[in-house]
Parts: C-alpha cells; sequence; structure tokens
C-alpha cells in the first residue's frame, strides 16, 4: 500500500479506513494520473464497498466517487455502481435547478437594485471543478448587507419562499432581532422545496473575518452563456471557506474537497498569499488547520516554510486533531458529542483575547430568548440573565413538546 494509503489508513483510525482512504482519493484534484493511480492503489487493496456507499453519503461526495472511480477505471461492483450514478444524476439535476433559481433570484436583485453575493454552492463548484453538476448542494447561500436582509426576507416571501428556520413564523420585531443576533435565515420555496439560506454576516464572531466589509470585492462566475452570477474575490472565498469548515471541524469532507480544489492548481508562492491573507484577516488558525488537512487527505504539497511554520504551531495541531475526530465520526455533528466539539472548537479558531471575549458574548445569548421575547435594546442585557434557566426549561421538557422544524430537502 502506497505511503500516502497507509497515513490516511492510520489517520482515519475507523472500522473501515480502506474506504475511507479510497473516499477520500476519489475527492482529490486534479484527478491527473498521479492521482488516479493512487486510487486504483487503494482500490487494489481491497475495499467493502457497502462502507465507501454509506461514507459517500455521510461525506456529501457521492458524485465526486463515482467520478473519480470512472476516470481512474476502478472496478466498482454492479450494485455500488448503480448507486453512484443514480446519487450522480440526482445531484446533477438538483443543481441545474438551482443554477436556474440563482440566476433568477440575482437578476430580480440586480433590478431592484438590492447587492447579492454568492456563498459557495454551484458557483463556487463551477469555480472549483469546472462544472456545478457534481458538488453536493443542499442550499442556496446568498449574502446581503445587514440593513437589507429584512427587505430581502420579505422579497423572497413575496416570490414563493415561507421561513423554516430558526422559526417558521416571525414578526417584524421578532426578524429584527434575528437580523441582531444572528447571521443566517433559512427559506423554503413552497412549491419547489429549493432551500435559500440568507446571510447578512459572514460568521458568527465577525473577528475570524475581520475587514470584510458590508459589500466586499466579488468575482464573476458564469455558470450558463450570458448568465453570470457573483461570489467573492478569491482571495475572500478562500478564508472564508477555511472559516466556513473550521467552523464546523470539517465534519464532512465535501468542504475540504471544495477547498482543495480551489487552490488544487495554485503555485507555492500563491498558496503562501492566500495563506497570509486569511491570517491578515484574523483567520490563520482556520487557514493553517485546512491546509494541513489538505496535505494529509490529498497529497497536497505545501512549501517547506509554510509546513513548518504551521507545524510549529501547537494550535493548529490541535484543530488537526479535533478535525480527524469529526472526520472519523458517524455522522457530521448532530449528536451531542458533535454538538460538544463545535462549541469547544469556536473558542480555537482566534488567535487573541479580543477574539474569545468576542465568542463568550455570542453564547452568552440564546437566540430563542431573542426570538422569543424581543427587548429594546436599552433591556439586552436581560438576554445574558435568561441563557441558563431558559435553557433548561427547553430542554427540560419532554421531546414531544418541542414542535419540530420543517424538513429541508437532503
Amino acid at each position: 500500500m502506497p505511503e500516502n494509503t497507509r497515513r490516511l489508513a492510520g489517520i482515519a483510525g475507523h472500522a473501515q479506513p480502506r474506504a475511507f482512504a479510497l473516499v477520500a482519493a476519489c475527492c482529490r484534484r486534479p484527478m491527473d494520473a498521479e492521482a488516479a493511480a493512487a486510487l486504483r492503489d487503494v482500490a487494489a487493496a481491497g475495499v467493502d464497498w457497502p462502507a465507501v456507499l454509506g461514507l459517500a453519503r455521510r461525506h456529501r461526495v457521492e458524485a465526486l466517487v463515482h467520478e473519480a472511480s470512472t476516470t481512474a477505471g476502478i472496478d466498482v461492483p454492479p450494485p455500488a455502481a448503480a448507486r453512484l450514478a443514480g446519487r450522480s444524476r440526482h445531484i446533477a439535476r438538483r443543481n441545474l435547478a438551482m443554477a436556474a433559481e440563482i440566476v433568477r433570484i440575482q437578476r430580480a436583485f440586480d433590478a431592484a437594485g438590492i447587492p447579492l453575493l454568492l456563498l459557495k454552492g454551484v458557483a463556487l463548484a463551477q469555480r472549483a471543478y469546472g462544472s456545478f453538476t457534481i458538488k453536493h448542494n443542499r442550499d442556496i447561500d446568498i449574502y446581503v448587507p445587514r440593513e437589507c436582509a429584512l427587505a430581502v426576507m420579505q422579497r423572497l416571501e413575496a416570490e414563493g419562499y415561507a421561513l423554516a428556520e430558526p422559526m417558521v413564523q416571525l414578526n417584524e420585531a421578532q426578524r429584527r432581532m434575528l437580523i441582531v443576533y444572528a447571521r443566517e435565515a433559512v427559506l423554503v420555496h413552497r412549491v419547489t422545496r429549493l432551500s435559500v439560506e440568507l446571510h447578512w454576516q459572514f460568521t458568527d464572531n465577525p473577528l475570524l473575518l475581520d475587514g470584510l466589509g458590508a459589500l466586499p470585492p466579488a468575482q464573476e462566475v458564469a455558470l450558463f452563456p450570458g448568465s453570470v452570477v457573483r461570489i467573492l474575490a478569491r482571495d475572500d472565498l478562500f478564508a472564508y471557506l477555511c472559516v466556513h469548515g473550521a467552523s464546523h471541524s470539517w465534519s464532512r469532507l465535501k468542504w475540504l474537497s471544495d477547498l482543495n480544489a480551489l487552490v488544487a492548481s495554485e503555485s507555492d508562492a500563491e498558496l503562501v498569499r492566500l495563506y497570509r491573507h486569511a491570517r491578515a484577516r484574523g483567520a490563520g488558525l482556520c487557514a493553517g488547520q485546512a491546509l494541513l488537512l489538505c496535505r494529509d487527505l490529498f497529497a497536497r504539497t505545501l512549501p517547506v516554510a509554510l509546513d513548518d511554520e504551521l507545524m510549529r504551531s501547537g494550535r493548529v495541531r490541535r484543530l488537526v486533531r479535533i478535525a480527524w475526530l469529526a472526520l472519523r465520526a458517524p455522522e457530521a455533528g448532530t449528536s451531542f458529542a458533535g454538538k460538544a466539539r463545535f462549541f469547544f472548537t469556536s473558542f480555537l479558531l482566534g488567535e487573541d483575547f479580543a477574539y474569545v471575549a468576542a465568542q463568550c458574548r455570542i453564547v452568552s445569548v440564546g437566540l430563542a430568548d431573542v426570538i422569543r421575547c424581543p427587548l429594546p435594546r436599552r433591556w439586552h442585557f436581560l438576554y445574558l440573565l435568561l441563557r441558563v434557566p431558559s435553557w433548561l426549561w427547553r430542554y427540560g421538557k419532554a421531546p414531544a413538546a418541542r414542535p419540530p422544524l420543517p424538513k429541508r430537502p437532503s
């Protein structure tokens, strides 16, 4: 077994290390002759294909696994091949519908004079992979300046969308409090069931992307001939993706694969520059964690000086260990252990006391309290006092007493 494959199997450390190694190898980009040969070596060692299917679904990379295994000429058992092909077709159809809806939404917002940027999604897929059909997308992620969020929410509702998260019904006062204390809301179209994740802040803790203004620089991405959409400019997109993945402990291979594909063709000098830019934005630990994970998972060679710098950081190494725990967990953070991991990790991503203080303020206010009881600004300090008793009251109730949120499409 090649050295990189042995390292993957050892680090993965769960019941099916070869299956994990194969799924990770399928996510490597570019899928050139070297990557294809490495993938064939992993497959030749023997693989439990039901485990591969489960991991591909868990990490939302089924289309990537299908494309890579086909490109590399892997002899996939017919049932597994049929499953991967079917899921790939489903993902492609859904992405096509999302792309068309994104173009429609951006044109409508442009006509109304509302600035809009896309985050991740099909625009990122087109930019990173050269095609928006192979990346699994759950939502249409859009960003608008905070002062536009209320109007955008209302406009989306007028176009057939309905609030799904954090609650299905919010009055105007509650929506204004949501915009102050949260960074996003989810709306689902009543007919198509497409989901829009509306962001008015890039991160929970703004110090992670310090200096990223209300209207950051953008780059254009062509989804269809004559249909161009806007996404964050390359440097800020790299920093944002690092923060997004780190905030979820990189618990899905999909997020790391997207980042790796985005920078796969960059020179060493450019990779160092991107890292320095992320560090200037306050996201240096997130970027360092991401680059080391790309090195170990996807054989992405790092410049020697940068590799040494990152490995000297005890915090970065700790974050990498946490990410491996999240990657090999049977689920992506929905368990108590996963949620606790995300909570703990959120305090490790910033580099100074100001970040930790801001994070303490964020977790000390419960969004449920803010929505349930909107207060005038001069009384907002009361939310700190409500946090613990409110948490005990909510989670002390029987599960049946808590109405479930409407399901979002997978």
